[in-house]
């Protein structure tokens, strides 16, 4: 299946991952509209770009989940879509109060359910659509001090699993990519908290924040892109496929 002038929306599409696989998708000739909170960033991104737009979004609310993809729909129907925005959050779990859990799950779950909500209408009358949720590692195993996170994650997971089966019918495939931990800003700023609180170099909170997980090295945004890309080429579905730092040197 040929990207060249489908139309794909990435949330979270003005940084990291988000914005390696945007990039990847205009490379293979899609037209692409990057969503995210921070508007002027992500016009600043796409203004050089003709196949590049920016959309304002808040994944957590349905009214603006919904205003976003009809701003997006002037562009071109809605052929694909890539679920990244999320963040993550860590501490002891007796310490998180239910405002903060309720809010992890709605940025890293729910954010996804209505964005897919949003397009999957317009893929049914279609009758073809691509739907990619980026999940994590953490989506697949537990880690300690992320239970709202790998709660959320597994979330997107079984979403994932159970509404491929539930579209295969209809020519819409659904996967999931789960990265472990990546080298984007969101990961750099938990290695900044670590050094500042442990006396830790750079190399060495790195190295402790991996451990846990038995990943060797931060995974560049652009493989993940790359996977992004061969699940669409690849028409595969339900797929989750973990990318966890050890099959690269």
């Amino acid at each position: 299946m040929s990207l060249e002038r489908k139309h794909a929306v990435v949330t979270g599409g003005g940084t990291g991952i988000g914005l390696a696989i945007a990039n990847a998708l205009i490379n293979e000739g899609a037209i692409v509209t990057i969503m995210g909170r921070d508007l002027k960033r992500l016009q600043k991104i796409a203004e050089h770009n003709p196949q590049m737009h920016a959309v304002s979004v808040d994944i957590t609310d349905e009214n603006s989940v919904l205003e976003a993809i009809n701003s997006a729909r002037l562009t071109a129907p809605i052929d694909m879509l890539v679920n990244n925005a999320g963040d993550a959050d860590s501490g002891p779990f007796q310490n998180m109060d239910l405002k903060r859990w309720q809010y992890m799950i709605a940025l890293n779950l729910t954010g996804t359910f209505l964005m897919t909500h949003a397009v999957i209408q317009e893929m049914l009358e279609n009758k073809q659509g691509n739907i990619i949720n980026i999940a994590s590692t953490a989506g697949v195993i537990g880690y300690a001090y992320t239970t709202s996170y790998c709660a959320a994650k597994h979330g997107v997971v079984g979403l994932t699993k159970s509404l491929a089966k539930e579209m295969k019918a209809h020519n819409i495939f659904i996967n999931a990519i789960c990265p472990g931990y990546a080298n984007t800003d969101l990961v750099m700023d938990a290695v900044k908290k670590i050094m500042a609180a442990k006396g830790k170099t750079k190399q060495e909170a790195i190295a402790g924040l991996l451990e846990p997980s038995g990943q060797e090295r931060l995974i560049e945004p652009n493989e993940i892109a790359e996977v992004a890309i061969e699940l669409y080429h690849n028409n595969q579905n339900g797929e989750c496929i973990i990318i966890d730092g050890k099959n690269k040197e």
